[in-house]
């Protein structure tokens, strides 16, 4: 029995243990302790950070692991690679795993392969950042080099509030290091793609809607089209410049998930950040496969684990569009939950997740995208289609919160 040693043990990484152990694999959760579904769902567990590459090293080489995988989440990226590589295991190499989880590095990048980039620098206090900023045009943007979960992104409109957002960034970073950039107005775009054997597809195109927060960005929906079925122009060059990049960057298997911007100012495409790995909120594992037709989790693991061969370019696409949905709850205390039910029931809705929430459980602020409520799955045969579904969700999902301003409902 082959051994498959999972680093997280989060939701995110559950798909990927069910496909192991389907395929009869034994699967080993890595992650810190906590109340992780994984841990459950694994047939052994070690607590570890996961982003200490010698201390997850030593528990691989202690149980001999034939395999490691790891999955919508950065921070892992790197240690899985490294891992693989110390061990000459099937990886994409540390190198490549920085390339894609080092925002500074991705831009440098980008850069390279003739990808619009926005000026950038990086800074390791507000001195630096503060200096970087002198030779940009402001509003700025202010992001961690490293994290996930839009946790320390800020919008920065002046020089005042440049110090407490640089702060914040750092507070976040896995090196303790900033991103400062010049913010660029445009529609912002997700792709997400597959490689195998350094050939690469784009699998689908998403659009994006945030929250109502001030100088914050956090995603409520995401709505994905099957890259196939895409014919606006301005949506081609994103693809366009998603394989571009990914090639460029030579990435020899593996999920991939990136976000742009494309500017009508000048008529282009600019990166956000790319991830070697798949998207959160049930993309790789649902969204995706609903969208483009394709089964990229289980093509990547069936690749790893059984080193099958694919021709992906004679993958068939679906045609589809699928969505994500979340909302905001205001503070205080769960009074009344109703329509969950009804809900699910509604034609194109194909999953609810609301497990986590009960009457009586205490909401806290929306600050980043950890504390959205959701999601809410649904999927069609276009945009249109998914939009009215999510419109009847709206007016079928009830809960309300009890706080110091009263009873409140949704927000979505």
């Amino acid at each position: 029995m082959k051994k498959v040693m999972i680093l997280g043990a989060n939701n995110g990484q559950i798909p990927f243990m069910n496909i192991c152990k389907k395929q009869g694999a034994e699967v080993i959760a890595v992650s810190i302790a906590g109340e992780y579904p994984g841990f459950q769902v694994a047939d052994k567990s070690y607590y570890c950070d996961i982003s200490d590459k010698e201390g997850v090293l030593e528990i691989a080489q202690k149980e001999k692991i034939d395999a490691v995988l790891t999955d919508q989440t950065d921070v892992s990226v790197p240690t899985a690679a490294y891992v693989a590589e110390r061990l000459g295991l099937k990886g994409i190499g540390y190198e490549t795993a920085v390339k894609f989880s080092d925002k500074y590095v991705m831009r440098q990048e980008a850069k390279k392969a003739g990808v619009g980039v926005p000026a950038f620098e990086q800074a390791s206090d507000y001195q630096e950042a503060a200096a970087a900023a002198v030779q940009m045009q402001y509003p700025l943007m202010v992001k961690p080099t490293n994290s996930s979960g839009s946790r320390g992104v800020h919008k920065v409109n002046r020089i005042e509030e440049l110090r407490e957002a640089v702060e914040d960034s750092i507070r976040y970073s896995g090196n303790g290091k900033a991103i400062i950039e010049e913010f660029i107005e445009g529609k912002e775009y997700i792709v997400d793609g597959l490689a195998i054997d350094y050939n690469y597809i784009n699998t689908d195109l998403g659009i994006k809607e945030y929250f109502n927060k001030p100088n914050m960005y956090i995603s409520k929906m995401c709505m994905f089209s099957s890259a196939d079925r895409i014919d606006d122009e301005k949506e081609k060059m994103v693809l366009d410049a998603n394989k571009k990049l990914v090639e460029s960057m030579r990435l020899k298997f593996g999920i991939t998930h990136g976000e742009y911007i494309y500017s009508k100012r000048d008529d282009k495409v600019y990166l956000v950040e790319i991830a070697a790995r798949g998207g959160g909120v049930y993309l790789s594992s649902d969204l995706t496969p609903l969208a483009s037709g394709i089964q990229t989790n289980e093509i990547l693991i069936d690749y790893v684990l059984n080193n099958t061969k694919y021709d992906l370019g004679s993958l068939k696409f679906a045609g589809k569009v699928s969505a994500w949905r979340c909302f905001e709850l205001i503070p205080g205390t769960i009074r009344t939950i109703a329509g969950v039910e009804e809900t699910k029931r509604i034609p194109g809705v194909y999953k609810v997740c609301l497990e986590d929430l009960y009457v009586g459980k205490e909401v806290q602020e929306l600050i980043n995208d950890t504390r959205k409520h959701g999601p809410i799955l649904v999927w069609g045969d276009s945009r249109e289609e998914c939009f009215s579904c999510l419109r009847k969700v709206e007016k079928t999902l009830q809960i309300e919160t009890s706080g110091e301003n009263g009873v409140q409902g949704i927000y979505w």
